[in-house]
């Protein structure tokens, strides 16, 4: 048949790409860099929209920061697609390593742990999740509601992680400006520059031939 079915991923394949894309990551990141310097927008709105996806990496955001990225982008008048690039960064191998930076910096501020290793800090969001949707069940049914584990989850983990991940992601977000916005122009100049050059080789080429 010249038309064939894909076949079906299963979830182990389907997993296996989220963690490891095609490519690979190196190139993944490659291709994404040269999207955002091409974007055909004024540099310091790309520098914006990159500064609110990174800022959004550190947060208790898990598996929605990009609409945090989008939003903050909206709002300082960035590049929304430079936030949503930006908040790749926020990926399955970096995600543990941001997470338990943020939750111990704000462990720490708050006086009220050492930190958690990130599969714990993960669990604690399903059992969040799980909690709310007991929550809402009991809601149209005789279940007994309890806020106990939400709680105790906010305090312990959501706000920490909050707190942690602000004062981590600010920092980052305004490198992440300050570099985009010097490469950004860099790269524009010099492709200017490379189109200046070729126009007047072309130019004295056409004299020459005449």
């Amino acid at each position: 048949m010249v038309f064939r079915r894909r076949n079906e991923q299963t979830f182990w394949e389907k997993l296996r790409r989220t963690l490891w894309p095609r490519s690979g990551w190196k190139r993944a990141g490659q291709y994404l860099w040269h999207r955002i310097v091409r974007l055909p927008d004024d540099p310091r709105r790309v520098a914006r929209g990159v500064f609110a996806g990174i800022f959004a990496c550190f947060g208790p955001y898990l598996f929605h920061d990009y609409v945090i990225a989008v939003g903050l982008a909206w709002i300082i008048r960035g590049n929304v697609f430079a936030a949503l690039v930006a908040s790749c960064v926020n990926n399955p191998l970096t995600l543990p390593l941001f997470a338990t930076l943020s939750v111990t910096l704000g462990q720490h501020l708050l006086g009220i742990g050492q930190g958690l290793p990130s599969w714990q800090i993960v669990g604690f969001f399903a059992g969040a999740v799980s909690d709310i949707g007991h929550n809402l069940w009991a809601l149209v049914s005789d279940a007994d509601m309890n806020w106990l584990g939400l709680t105790l989850f906010f305090q312990n983990i959501y706000l920490p992680y909050l707190l942690g991940g602000t004062l981590i992601g600010i920092p980052a977000g305004l490198g992440a400006y300050a570099a985009v916005l010097s490469l950004v122009r860099a790269y524009r100049g010099l492709r200017t520059a490379r189109l200046r050059a070729r126009n007047e080789a072309l130019r004295k080429n056409g004299g020459q031939g005449s």
